[in-house]
């Protein structure tokens, strides 16, 4: 159900370990990775672009990654729970590393895009970033929670267990 999706026992205090042990980031993860999941799915362009950030083209079919992070993101928290470790070599601890990488490599991909490489963008001459990606440019709150949830990804990977 729904309500699953909340941590268990969260706290806000990092010297408890209910509080330091990923869960709370995790569940936050799951969330807002699904709503990112579902919303290249029934927003309209310029919204439906902004989760992936590839472009028109791909941004629906890209939405199968975003749905398997949230996956991720939940088998997480509820191993977490569950005082499973998520460290040395376990397949939880797989989850978490590939949970982290991939995040990590879609936040340098949206950088890149953002200097400019393909064609020019905020550091890079030429005009590139407007051209190829004008509908990531005119949803900015969008973009940047896209942003922070991968960040989140990348604080609860390197901060579980």
């Amino acid at each position: 159900s729904i309500w699953s999706l909340r941590p268990k026992e969260c706290s806000d205090d990092p010297e408890m370990e209910e509080g330091s042990d990923g869960r709370n980031e995790f569940a936050t993860c799951t969330f807002l990775f699904f709503v990112f999941g579902t919303m290249p799915l029934v927003a309209p362009f310029p919204l439906a672009t902004i989760p992936a950030i590839l472009g028109r083209r791909i941004s629906r079919a890209a939405t199968a990654w975003t749905f398997l992070a949230a996956v991720v993101s939940y088998s997480l928290k509820d191993a977490v729970e569950r005082g499973e470790s998520l460290r040395d070599g376990s397949s939880y601890d797989v989850l978490r590393k590939g949970l982290t990488v991939g995040s990590f490599l879609h936040l340098a991909l949206v950088a890149l895009k953002l200097i400019g490489v393909d064609g020019g963008g905020l550091i890079l001459p030429g005009d590139g970033l407007w051209k190829v990606y004008p509908m990531m440019l005119k949803e900015p709150f969008a973009g940047i929670m896209a942003i922070l949830t991968y960040c989140l990804a990348i604080i609860a990977g390197m901060k579980a267990n």
